[in-house]
């Protein structure tokens, strides 16, 4: 019996044994298999994915191919446009040799009388003689004194023993502050070369220090230069001061000449509004002969005034001028009638306004994508953001004209920058590089002229990064008026990028 019984719990034993490793098997199994299924549809979520990426790619790929084929038949358009024209116009050339080579028909005895007659009427009155300039003899000195005028408002920034501001200089401070540092750096450098020359710096922003403060109290007579970045109101009593001794007066910054007349030691180193519009002028005149020019002005302000006059007035090379009074922007008809829509255009806007500038270049090359144009602007203008852009004037090529411009890879520009880093710990701004090279020229101008240099202003090899040109300007009756320096760039901006010549 019980021989029975253990073997019937050894069979149950078994059977229970048997009926678990089932049930672990099928466990297994349906793991696996769900497993192999959750890989499965991995498998394919990524396959898909993948499948998504290669049709996006697929289609950037078209639209890049379909961009690149539309730049390409425009330029082939362009160039197609520009062949035709080339040819036309070789055409009107051997027309118009054709018919000066043709003979001229013979004039009677009267008519003939009659056109010399006009043609010596229409002679031009012949140029009065330029006044010689007449200065006294140069004073050499061991030692000069130079007087650097600028508004830095140290009174503002200072208060007892403590700065007022936090991190960065207060914006109407930056400009003189840059100023001074390039004087700064320029006078370290001048000691290190052994000039013997002592540089004085006052803040005309401080109330003991104003031009007028420091004309009645005597502390520029004993100076041998002074060197201002100093306002328009300001310039007129400094010239008149410098004329009264005989020393020279050099406005750095302002392209504003106070109303200086028949000053001989008075020079404006910063080129007039009227320079920069004659050299615009003049590079019309000599790339485009001959072409319609478009113009468009303004007379709401009054530099916008002086320069659409100096543009259209007093000049002895003519220019074909189509000229549009913008009070506001113009609209697409008006500009359709002023372009040859078969052809690039020549465009000049005499309007110093950077906001409407922008808005009517914008205008411009949205209205007619199509068409190339080529326009010439204010120096104003080289504050526009847009001309940074790539995209945002795509038909147009923009020329500014500039009063100064530093290569960075000048021995010189380069010597500054390392300088002012070890200096001031920053990378040197436009106006460090201007009040660097100004004050280490004109220093420069002493020690080898003594203090009436004015003769030697050819001498520029000591400002190799703007390479100054400062001649006599005279007025409509050949008086003097004062000395000015009338090089300027032409930076050109196309897609984004501009080049300086």
């Amino acid at each position: 019996m019980i021989k029975r019984k253990v073997i019937l719990v050894f069979l149950l034993a078994i059977l229970a044994i048997s009926v678990s490793s089932n049930a672990d098997a099928q466990f297994w199994k349906k793991k696996s298999e769900t497993e192999k299924s959750k890989h499965k549809a991995e498998v394919e979520k990524k396959r898909k994915e993948e499948e998504k990426r290669r049709k996006e790619k697929e289609k950037e790929r078209e639209k890049r191919r379909k961009d690149d084929d539309k730049r390409r038949r425009d330029k082939e358009k362009e160039k197609e446009h520009r062949r035709e024209l080339k040819q036309k116009e070789r055409e009107e050339r051997r027309k118009k040799k054709h018919e000066a080579e043709q003979p001229k028909p013979k004039l009677e005895p009267v008519k003939k009388e009659k056109k010399e007659k006009e043609k010596k009427d229409k002679k031009k009155p012949l140029p009065i003689k330029k006044k010689e300039i007449k200065y006294p003899n140069s004073v050499i000195k061991s030692r000069y004194r130079i007087d650097v005028l600028t508004p830095m408002y140290l009174d503002d920034l200072v208060k007892g023993q403590s700065v007022t501001f936090k991190d960065k200089l207060p914006e109407k401070a930056q400009p003189g502050m840059a100023f001074y540092q390039g004087i700064k750096l320029a006078a370290d450098s001048l000691k290190r070369a052994g000039y013997q020359i002592d540089i004085y710096i006052h803040d005309i922003a401080s109330a003991a220090e104003t031009p007028d403060a420091l004309l009645s109290k005597n502390k520029l007579d004993s100076t041998d230069l002074i060197i201002g970045a100093v306002a328009t109101k300001d310039i007129t009593p400094l010239a008149t001061f410098a004329c009264k001794k005989q020393i020279n007066f050099i406005s750095a910054l302002s392209p504003a000449d106070g109303g200086v007349k028949n000053n001989e030691y008075f020079t404006l180193l910063q080129p007039s509004l009227k320079s920069h519009c004659d050299w615009i002028y003049n590079d019309v005149v000599v790339k485009y002969p001959g072409r319609a020019i478009s113009l468009f002005y303004r007379t709401s302000t009054v530099a916008d005034e002086n320069a659409y006059k100096y543009l259209t007035t007093d000049k002895y090379t003519p220019m074909v001028l189509n000229t549009m009074l913008c009070k506001r922007l113009p609209t697409k008809d008006s500009l359709r009638r002023m372009f040859d829509t078969t052809r690039p255009n020549i465009v000049i806007v005499s309007v110093l306004d950077i906001g409407f500038a922008d808005s009517l270049l914008k205008q411009i090359s949205r209205d007619f994508p199509t068409v190339h144009f080529e326009v010439y602007g204010m120096p104003t203008w080289s504050a526009i953001g847009s001309l940074q852009k790539a995209n945002a004037y795509r038909n147009l090529t923009v020329t500014l004209s500039v009063p100064f411009y530093f290569d960075p890879a000048q021995p010189l520009a380069q010597y500054i920058e390392r300088r002012c880093k070890a200096e001031f710990g920053v990378k040197p701004s436009e106006l460090v590089c201007r009040g660097f090279e100004t004050v280490f020229w004109y220093a420069n101008l002493l020690k080898q002229y003594g203090t009436i240099f004015n003769t030697r202003y050819n001498d520029n090899i000591a400002a190799p990064l703007t390479r100054f040109d400062v001649k006599p300007q005279w007025d409509k009756n050949n008086n003097l008026l004062y000395n000015e320096n009338t090089h300027i760039f032409l930076s050109k901006y196309e897609g984004g990028v501009f080049k300086t010549q």
